[in-house]
């Protein structure tokens, strides 16, 4: 599956604007992070469920601070796409992100993301099943119906960071 950089930021827009307003704002960071714990079943006060929540605000304020141009709260695509994820402001905004969702999603602390956990948590995301099972198979490089949770934050980083076409 190849991903291609302009396609990746549409993609990246979209699917942060979980409540497909048009428009990014803490709200659907919020939502993602409520959606994703509810469909994986981790309570919001859970270590893990406030991990997700915290890094999902700082992703936020990491958008907010650098895309918010106008200041009115929201996050257009326009200015969206004038904004890059560098690996400065993904290492100081976007880290916990890259960290707590893999996590969150190994329920059993194992350091592995059943493909079940997996395809849940890109549903709640809002990814289109065909690319998240191909995903998941990209992967799954061993065959063994499970993720590394290294392997899927490598994945988050470069999808946030990456300039040329992912997988």
């Amino acid at each position: 599956m190849s991903v291609s950089s302009p396609a990746r930021l549409r993609m990246r827009f979209d699917l942060l604007d979980v409540n497909a307003s048009g428009a990014l704002t803490s709200a659907d960071l919020a939502l993602f992070a409520s959606r994703v714990r509810s469909v994986l079943g981790v309570p919001a006060d859970a270590p893990k469920g406030r991990a997700l929540t915290e890094a999902c605000l700082r992703f936020w304020a990491g958008l907010a601070e650098a895309a918010d141009q106008d200041h009115d709260g929201e996050i257009s695509f326009a200015e969206y796409s004038s904004f890059s994820h560098d690996a400065a402001w993904f290492a100081e905004y976007g880290e916990a992100y890259a960290v707590a969702v893999p996590a969150v999603c190994d329920l059993d602390d194992d350091g592995r993301i059943e493909r079940d956990d997996f395809l849940g948590l890109h549903s709640a995301a809002g990814f289109p099943l065909t690319y998240s099972t191909k995903l998941f198979s990209d992967l799954d490089t061993g065959g063994t119906g499970r993720v590394s949770t290294e392997d899927f934050a490598r994945f988050l980083r470069a999808f946030y960071t990456g300039a040329g076409d992912l997988l």
